[in-house]
């Protein structure tokens, strides 16, 4: 999450349709399964409840 976040302004419940929706222009049909690796404490709690509300797996991390 520190390294790859949602942009500012930008609605998490859009990030798992946007990467689903680019690998389907790729042609990919199939599952797809994303997990988001980041320290808890230090993401909002509105980005991981948006996040996990739409599929994404959030895993918690420490910092370092």
């Amino acid at each position: 999450m520190k390294e790859c976040p949602v942009p500012e302004g930008i609605d998490a419940h859009r990030v798992r349709p946007s990467i689903e929706g680019g690998f389907k222009e790729l042609g990919y049909s199939g599952p797809v399964s994303i997990t988001a690796y980041g320290d808890q404490k230090q993401t909002p709690e509105y980005l991981l409840r948006a996040l996990s509300s739409t599929g994404v797996a959030v895993v918690h991390v420490r910092s370092g």
